[in-house]
């Protein structure tokens, strides 16, 4: 049979893999090319496809069922019930494969009975909070987040929305003497499907997923000091959990004028050694802070030398500098000269934190590296800093700032609450170190006294007071952590403001307003404004959290808790120059917590109630509509948050999809495509070939098309071919189910998909690197299914073992196998997979030489004004070097 196409079907063709191509490259978003493509198909005089079916797609109860379940979701987070829930299920993590593990498996028992998109829908905000407070990238999570509900959804006839269109299709052709398709007559060759599909990722992660969340340099050479008082003073190397941290490469430790390269994982760690290590500057912050590490500058490094280091805390009351990002330039006098003669500070106003290391380059000390042409340093900037001077330009051809320097920093106190689930855990095991823009100063104890945040071995008691260094994402994120209640909480509740309507407004004070001279209690702000202050933001200082007795400044920015319209009500008033509302900083509404679980449970018990008795009582689509009525009517969320929840590009995309969909249909091409290669199945002959050759036809297609889409067209050609080769309904149904899932290269194939990729901020390419593999994968998985379908037992064993085998070997191999054989077989594999991702860039020209004394040492880096924080932070002291502890990053 001939694959050749009538001219509508060559435009059709032509221009859907044009649109795939732009699409592919980032050009222009699929929302947009689908709804461009759909419109042009239509404007053939119906020709490829009429107006109305091309608006069908619209209107598709699927889709509609999408938007509100979009609606339900948003009720859930918005009283924090779900991420309570989920975080019980979910537990902590540092190791991507159990964090895999642990948000694959309860996704994947939950889409076997529930649609995979309110699955999806619903985990999203849940797995990126989560992520966050793990230290793992939610790249690594997301995209398996849709392949466990794809998976999970091949496990009953009610798990997607494609296996009840295929249900119904075989309804209509099946023969009268054969049983209705039950919902659990896909299980016995979708449980084993799912089970190695989930083996496959979490086996291939470390090379496939795309998990590098950095913006900046990915291989850095940075130093970290090990705290007098850290929990790992005073063990081996092995014991401390350093080695086994991913993306923490260890080379050298300085201790006492000597670096010892490659140390044994016998070597016993002190306070004051500094590690030598390699890899992105947000992992080994997050680590540093999870171990009672600090952040050393090069200035720092060479003060080290004389042995200069004090007491210091490992987080100063001052402000941190901002950090930029500069790349050295080809004709730069710096080029072929070591770090540490060059007067940074004088010449530049910088000073190097980390350096990149680049191919060749062996590892060593920050102050050793000797400088090449486009080699790109991270550096804090001191007073004397002006990218616009000339000779800054002359040396460096790019400069840009590190981790938002511009990010305004409040100082937030939150209370431990009775019976909350941070009473008798660190700090570090509450899962508060490590955040993003998040950093402990230290601890109010109720009886008065403070714990350093340097101490990592105090456990939180009820009604400690814990205070925060936090930007506005991360203060969003405390606002929601279950177990603490902000220190201004009292204040808030005063206002007159629902708790349904507040959220968080940034209000910056005009230099020539009346608030500037008067503390927020004289000017008696919350009466005036009905607004609470949370918390204060000044230049260059951190401002205590007695915020009623903060003399405002001009410039100082207030973190207000106000009502929802709040800023629009004042934006004319003349006490602030910028009001700005902070995006979903509502906080919980924990009082309709259970209500909002118990509808959307309600929710989720009608449709397996129903497909258990083979029964619609009420189609998802109405039922989520009522749902989501009902958590407006009951104060779950607002009409503004139901209204801003539904991601309208995700229904654009899926609508043009549909339509574009059924031009391939009408046009014969999706037909023609996929008959082809079911006569190539046929002709090899057995009926586990023409299963095979059917579910790679429905997986191909349904990477083209959508799955419902694929589903549709394929199942009738199937049963055609199984009737002319004896092959049982059910059977082909089942190899067309199974195919119809399996959209996992092209994120536009799958709904979850979409909403994974817009939520991970992925690109195409990530998608097809780690899809097309899992796909080859699972046609060979689905190959061994199909042909052994009448030992399914054997099969179902097999594969449950194989799933345990997978998933405790990481547990075994870190508790029998020795360290030294651990890190070899890690090196290996991070050999493998930088050579799977090579490095785009040139390989820098290596210089040895000997350590000398810090020559060309600038001035100590200025500090910034220090207000103080109700006693409760100690100033750090200078060090011997004379630079302050501010010129580091924290840890």
């Amino acid at each position: 049979m001939g694959l050749a196409f009538p001219w509508p079907g060559i435009v059709t063709v032509s221009f859907t893999a044009l649109a795939f191509v732009v699409m592919a490259a980032d050009w222009v978003g699929p929302d947009i090319t689908f709804t461009v493509l759909l419109a042009f198909l239509t404007s053939f005089d119906s020709r490829i496809i009429k107006v109305s079916d091309a608006a069908a797609g619209y209107a598709n109860t699927g889709l509609l069922t999408v938007v509100f379940l979009y609606l339900v979701a948003e009720g859930v987070t918005q009283t924090g019930g779900l991420e309570l829930l989920m975080n019980h299920v979910l537990g902590r993590s540092r190791s991507v494969h159990w964090a895999l593990v642990r948000s694959m498996l309860p996704v994947m028992a939950l889409s076997a009975f529930l649609n995979n998109t309110p699955c999806v829908t619903f985990m999203i905000p849940i797995l990126i909070s989560w992520s966050r407070r793990c230290g793992v990238p939610p790249k690594k999570l997301l995209i398996p987040l849709s392949y466990a509900a794809v998976l999970g959804g091949t496990c009953s006839s009610i798990g997607t929305s494609t296996n009840l269109v295929i249900d119904t299709r075989y309804t209509k052709l099946k023969r009268l003497d054969e049983a209705k398709f039950k919902i659990f007559d896909i299980a016995p060759y979708g449980v084993p499907y799912a089970l190695w599909g989930f083996i496959f990722i979490v086996v291939t992660q470390r090379f496939l997923l795309p998990g590098n969340s950095s913006r900046y340099v990915k291989d850095l050479l940075l130093a970290v000091r090990v705290l007098p008082n850290a929990a790992i003073a005073g063990k081996e190397l092995k014991d401390s959990r350093l080695l086994q941290q991913v993306g923490f490469h260890l080379s050298a430790i300085w201790r006492n004028g000597k670096l010892v390269s490659g140390p044994d994982p016998a070597f016993v760690l002190q306070g004051g050694d500094i590690l030598y290590t390699a890899g992105e500057l947000e992992v080994i912050e997050f680590v540093a802070e999870e171990f009672g590490l600090v952040l050393v500058s090069q200035e720092q490094e060479l003060a080290a030398e004389k042995g200069g280091f004090g007491e210091e805390a490992a987080f100063p009351e001052t402000a941190t500098p901002y950090k930029k990002l500069v790349t050295v330039s080809k004709t730069s006098d710096v080029v072929g000269r070591a770090v540490r003669d060059i007067p940074w500070q004088q010449r530049f106003g910088l000073v190097p934190v980390a350096i990149e290391r680049g191919k060749g380059r062996p590892d060593g000390r920050l102050s050793d590296v000797v400088l090449t042409e486009r080699d790109v340093l991270i550096a804090d900037t001191t007073a004397a800093f002006d990218s616009d001077r000339v000779e800054f330009k002359a040396a460096f051809s790019k400069c840009r700032d590190v981790k938002d320097g511009a990010a305004k920093e409040f100082i937030i106190g939150v209370k431990v609450l009775k019976r909350s689930e941070v009473i008798d855990k660190t700090v570090s095991n509450a899962g508060l170190r490590g955040i993003p823009g998040l950093y402990v100063l230290s601890v109010d104890r109720a009886d008065g006294t403070t714990v350093d945040a340097t101490d990592y071995q105090y456990k939180l008691q009820m009604d400690d007071t814990l205070w925060i260094a936090a930007d506005i994402a991360a203060i969003g994120f405390l606002s929601k952590f279950p177990g603490l209640q902000l220190v201004q909480q009292n204040q808030v509740d005063k206002t007159t403001t629902s708790v349904l309507y507040r959220h968080l407004v940034q209000a910056a004070v005009s230099h020539k307003g009346p608030l500037v001279g008067q503390t927020v209690r004289d000017v008696r702000f919350r009466t005036l404004y009905n607004a609470a202050v949370v918390a204060v933001h000044r230049e260059g200082a951190r401002v205590s959290l007695k915020v009623q007795d903060i003399v405002l400044q001009g410039g100082d920015v207030l973190l207000l808790s106000a009502h929802v319209k709040w800023a629009e009500e004042h934006r004319h008033d003349k006490s602030f120059v910028l009001l700005q509302p902070v995006e979903n900083s509502s906080p919980p509404k924990r009082r309709v917590m259970i209500i909002s679980v118990l509808l959307a449970t309600g929710m989720v018990l009608t449709q397996i109630i129903g497909g258990l008795k083979n029964k619609e009582y009420i189609h998802l689509w109405p039922c989520s509509v009522l749902t989501a009525a009902l958590m407006l009517l009951t104060g779950c969320m607002n009409g503004d948050q139901a209204r801003k929840s539904i991601y309208w590009d995700v229904y654009l995309t899926i609508a043009g999809a549909f339509g574009v969909s059924a031009a391939l249909e009408k046009t014969t091409v999706a037909a023609k495509f996929a008959n082809g290669i079911i006569s190539i199945g046929r002709n090899v002959g057995g009926t586990g070939s023409a299963l095979i050759a059917i579910y790679i036809a429905t997986a191909l297609m349904s990477e083209l098309l959508t799955n419902n889409a694929a589903g549709a067209i394929m199942y009738p050609i199937a049963a055609i071919a199984g009737d002319a080769l004896k092959i049982s309904p059910r059977d082909t149904s089942i190899a067309v189910m199974l195919g119809a899932s399996a959209g996992f290269i092209n994120p536009f194939s799958y709904q979850t998909n979409l909403m994974v990729y817009a939520a991970g901020n992925y690109n195409v390419p990530e998608f097809a690197k780690i899809g097309a593999p899992f796909q080859i994968w699972l046609m060979i998985v689905a190959g061994f299914i199909l042909v052994y379908r009448n030992q399914w037992h054997t099969v179902w064993i097999v594969s449950w073992v194989a799933a345990a085998v997978f998933v405790i070997m990481p547990a075994l191999y870190i508790w029998l196998v020795p360290v030294r054989i651990q890190l070899a077989v890690d090196a290996f594999f991070e050999r493998l997979a930088a050579a799977l991702t090579p490095v785009k860039r040139r390989a820098p020209t290596v210089e040895s030489r000997p350590p000398s004394p810090g020559k060309g040492l600038g001035s100590p880096t200025s500090s910034a004004k220090v207000l103080p924080l109700s006693g409760s932070i100690k100033v750090a002291p200078k060090s011997e070097s004379g630079s302050s502890a501010n010129s580091s990053p924290r840890g």
